[in-house]
């Protein structure tokens, strides 16, 4: 199975990238890819529970496809946003760059940066 993954740096609201690339997710998971999103910086804010609009849309559509979404406690915390206001089935990790570093070299096919 091939694995993309994915890393939004930035807000939801800076465009359509994030939204563009959790649609993307979905469709590379429905054609057997596994998928990870990764979110760092400014772009934990796309993980925030209950967001109105396409992100927060397509993050719940993508984590109901079987994207794996991670986000970075520091940032989160960072941001002002709690444990209680990340959307349901996102991981919040420590370690996020080591994670990202060992899943793009050992594991991944593709890489796309947002």
């Amino acid at each position: 199975m091939k694995k993309v993954c994915m890393l939004i740096t930035k807000p939801p609201h800076s465009g359509e990238g994030a939204e563009r690339l959790c649609g993307i997710s979905a469709h590379a998971r429905a054609g057997g890819m596994e998928v990870v999103i990764y979110l760092i910086g400014d772009g934990v804010l796309c993980a925030k529970r209950n967001q109105t609009g396409h992100v927060g849309h397509h993050v719940q559509t993508a984590l109901a496809k079987g994207v794996e979404v991670v986000a970075s406690r520091d940032d989160l915390l960072a941001r002002g946003l709690a444990e209680t206001q990340v959307e349901p089935g996102v991981e919040m990790v420590e370690d996020i760059e080591g994670r990202i570093v060992t899943d793009v070299m050992e594991h991944a096919d593709r890489v796309i940066s947002w």
